[in-house]
């Protein structure tokens, strides 16, 4: 499988983010710097963060007036279907 190659931008008045990673890509360059972030946020996900945002979101919607009969994270899992999620992964 050929590398795959990504382009970032850093805004110019993110100067601190500039000199960071430049100081990263001097020390143990870029390309590893990313992929070790990119490993590290893989590892952490968690679904229990998912289960929080279900259940503040089913919340929220209780409070707007919608009937929920029980706000806990099963509860919300099946009130939530797959197209909300998703919607709500954006958002996060």
């Amino acid at each position: 499988m050929p590398n795959a190659r990504y382009t970032i931008s850093i805004l110019s008045k993110d100067s601190e983010l500039i000199q960071y990673i430049e100081n990263k890509r001097k020390s143990i360059g870029l390309s590893a710097y990313i992929r070790e972030l990119i490993r590290n946020d893989k590892e952490k996900q968690d679904t229990s963060d998912l289960e929080q945002i279900y259940e503040y979101v089913a919340k929220r919607m209780k409070e707007d007036g919608l009937h929920i009969d029980n706000t806990g994270a099963q509860e919300a899992k099946k009130f939530i279907d797959e197209q909300d999620k998703e919607i709500i992964m954006d958002l996060f």
